[in-house]
């Protein structure tokens, strides 16, 4: 974490007029900041606000590293809880299930990869933003523990519109998911998109999924599906989806 001193600080003086200056401060992004505490105090005493670029969250027994570019934490070091009002930028890492995810004030992360179950709202506060670009879920989000409730498929790309990479495993299906997904708003195209153990696969329309695939994935896009039954149609679909895609690629090429 950075730390700071007023020995030897100095009252600022800027050229530019406060309206200017008022607008600079206020829209200043996380690289901004670092820049600025480098270069003076000032900046951190005016701001105050401790920048995490990669944060990664690991099991007790593994070494830690408080570093502000590159943070490697125990989920159970009580420190974590006071990260709330640090700005996560680039990257969040669960490498261990998180039983006090801090409510972080501004989390902006690029990159996540939760490799450890997480309640829904530990989900929603990482990807409020909506500026995550690469998605990585290895297990289970849970709505409900006590129920066994966990997010659908359509819930958790509901909340990344701008990621363009996606890999979830044990992607839930529902009656309603295929129709939310094609009905669901998008801000960029897929460059990759898989989905390991799907469950509920009785639910998945696969005509219905490939419009949605081909309507927001690039024309190369890396696609696989597997199924948590090991259903062998789960191949065949991932072949339709992929030959769906070549079709539009020599359509575009037509046109």
């Amino acid at each position: 974490m950075l730390t700071f001193n007023t020995n030897g600080m100095v009252p600022q003086h800027f050229a530019f007029k406060d309206p200017i200056m008022d607008y600079v401060f206020k829209n200043l992004k996380p690289e901004h900041f670092i820049k600025l505490y480098q270069c003076c105090k000032y900046f951190y005493a005016k701001f105050r606000r401790n920048i995490i670029r990669n944060l990664e969250i690991v099991d007790d027994d593994e070494a830690e590293t408080l570093d502000p570019t590159n943070c490697v934490i125990s989920a159970w070091n009580p420190v974590l809880s006071t990260f709330k009002d640090c700005w996560i930028t680039d990257s969040f890492i669960a490498r261990e299930s998180l039983f006090r995810l801090p409510e972080f004030n501004q989390c902006n992360i690029k990159k996540l990869e939760l490799c450890d179950p997480i309640f829904w709202e530990e989900y929603v506060t990482l990807t409020k933003s909506e500026t995550v670009e690469e998605l990585k879920i290895l297990e289970l989000v849970y709505i409900s523990l006590f129920d066994g409730l966990c997010a659908s498929v359509e819930q958790l790309l509901g909340q990344v519109p701008n990621a363009e990479c996606v890999e979830i495993s044990f992607a839930d299906f529902t009656e309603t998911s295929c129709a939310s997904l094609l009905s669901m708003r998008r801000e960029t195209k897929f460059s990759r998109f898989v989905l390991n153990d799907i469950m509920g696969f009785r639910f998945f329309n696969i005509e219905m999924f490939t419009e949605f695939i081909v309507k927001n994935a690039e024309n190369d896009c890396h696609v696989h599906l597997t199924s948590a039954s090991f259903d062998p149609m789960a191949e065949d679909y991932t072949k339709r989806i992929k030959s769906a895609l070549e079709a539009k690629k020599n359509d575009d090429r037509i046109l």
